[in-house]
């Protein structure tokens, strides 16, 4: 199994760990990723690859910290489901019985406390420090927590994106968020900029959407998208965002979906003075529309997907 293979079944795993709902179960993956950890260190492995190893170690952590701390709570925990401890055991005794060490339970639980949005963006700001490691990690969660979003709406995304939307849907009828900057790549019939408020315009046809990323904006572009889509003026969308899973807006974009592709790498994109930058969170390139057999040959190079 190669590298890539590998790591494109972490990033599945990953997306599945907060299905886990027992100490026994979640310990048992935390314990194989130390183990594999261990192993790719010593195989010398890509940075990137031990980087996923340790990004999926610390996702599994926090899981083990939701449902340790759900096991004082009477009611179901709301991420968890996890019911106050079983059989009337204390909950030292059920982490005792899971070979959970209290300190590493109180480790775990200091995970669970910050928002998944914030322990996102940590992550991801650690990877572009090439300083991903636990222990960094509980260093940053302990300083004071400002915003991780400078909400910069300026991030033109890069021409090979472009052409492959392009190549999906013929052509583009209208960016709804953009720039005369931007639209030297994206070349779209029409478009919108800051100045002529896309929210405020008639949206139609085949759309191409890098939306702005600030957290009051990009909820309503989205939900402007999906209105548009279900009564039929949009007739076909790719959308550039993001990869937060966990936020309503996301879900939104994913019930009007029908592909998905997570690009392999955190995308460059270029800024109005030339250089390029990369969010602190990974993104996710999703498809609106009835050809998702066609965006998925046309953007699955760029990393893994799946069709909804």
């Amino acid at each position: 199994m190669n590298e890539l293979t590998t790591i494109n079944k972490l990033k599945q795993a990953q997306l599945t760990i907060r299905e886990v709902k027992t100490l026994d179960e979640i310990k048992q993956l935390i314990d194989q990723s130390e183990a594999l950890k261990g192993y790719a260190k010593a195989q010398r492995l890509s940075k990137e690859m031990q980087d996923d190893i340790t990004e999926y170690h610390l996702y599994a952590t926090r899981q083990m910290g939701l449902i340790s701390a759900a096991l004082e709570k009477a009611k179901a925990n709301q991420y968890t489901k996890v019911e106050s401890p079983p059989n009337g055991l204390s909950k030292k005794e059920t982490l005792t019985n899971a070979g959970i060490s209290k300190q590493r339970a109180n480790e775990a639980e200091k995970l669970a406390k910050i928002s998944e949005e914030r322990f996102t963006a940590i992550i991801a700001k650690k990877r572009n420090n090439n300083e991903l490691t636990k222990t960094a990690v509980m260093q940053e969660i302990k300083t004071p927590h400002i915003t991780y979003n400078s909400g910069n709406n300026e991030w033109y995304t890069p021409k090979e994106y472009i052409d492959a939307a392009r190549a999906v849907m013929g052509d583009i009828d209208y960016d709804p968020a953009s720039s005369d900057t931007a639209q030297e790549i994206v070349q779209a019939r029409t478009y919108s900029t800051l100045k002529t408020d896309g929210l405020k315009s008639e949206w139609y046809g085949r759309i191409w959407m890098n939306p702005p990323y600030s957290a009051e904006l990009l909820p309503l572009f989205v939900h402007k998208l999906c209105v548009e889509y279900c009564c039929e003026r949009v007739i076909e969308s790719i959308i550039l965002v993001n990869n937060a899973t966990e936020i309503v807006w996301f879900n939104k974009l994913i019930i009007c979906a029908s592909a998905v592709v997570f690009p392999k790498s955190r995308i460059k994109f270029y800024m109005p003075d030339g250089k390029t930058g990369t969010p602190l969170q990974g993104q996710a390139v999703i498809y609106i529309g009835k050809n998702p057999k066609v965006f998925m040959e046309k953007f699955r190079p760029f990393g893994w997907g799946a069709f909804i």
